[in-house]
């Protein structure tokens, strides 16, 4: 297990990852054209630090969107990513601790299986939104380098 990325909030997701990409020399590893102004939908702009290899994700929420709730300054971290080797097993583990998979908006359950890997989020005891990933062997995971 280790930690993958972290995510934060962004209100213009096209000025953010110019300024990590510009300012830090972090290169977008998202493979969809994130230069475009964000419509009605939410956007996702993976950023990786070719040095260290860790990541960061800018998430942008429209209004319209179930997660588009007013921006409030120093609130951005949107949650920690863990990438798991066993999902299943870390869940139960987390039952000990009294927390359950959060059924998503984006999301039917509360665990969700995807292309290359299956996600979870849960809470830890302070509130933080954690996302617990699993890849699928032999499989590549969407919007994932070589190192997830």
């Amino acid at each position: 297990m280790y930690l993958s990325y972290f995510g934060i909030r962004v209100r213009d997701p096209v000025r953010a990852a110019r300024f990590y990409t510009e300012v830090f020399g972090l290169k977008v590893v998202t493979p969809d054209d994130w230069r475009t102004p964000p419509g009605e939908e939410a956007r996702v702009v993976l950023l990786r630090d070719p040095e260290s290899g860790q990541r960061l994700e800018l998430n942008y929420y429209p209004a319209a969107s179930p997660y588009g709730t007013a921006y409030v300054p120093g609130e951005e971290l949107d949650h920690l990513a863990f990438h798991v080797d066993h999902l299943d097993a870390l869940l139960k583990t987390l039952e000990g601790w009294g927390l359950r998979p959060e059924a998503m908006k984006h999301y039917e359950g509360p665990i969700h299986d995807a292309p290359g890997y299956r996600v979870a989020y849960v809470r830890d005891p302070d509130g933080v939104q954690l996302e617990l990933f699993e890849t699928v062997r032999g499989e590549a995971p969407k919007f994932r380098d070589e190192k997830y």
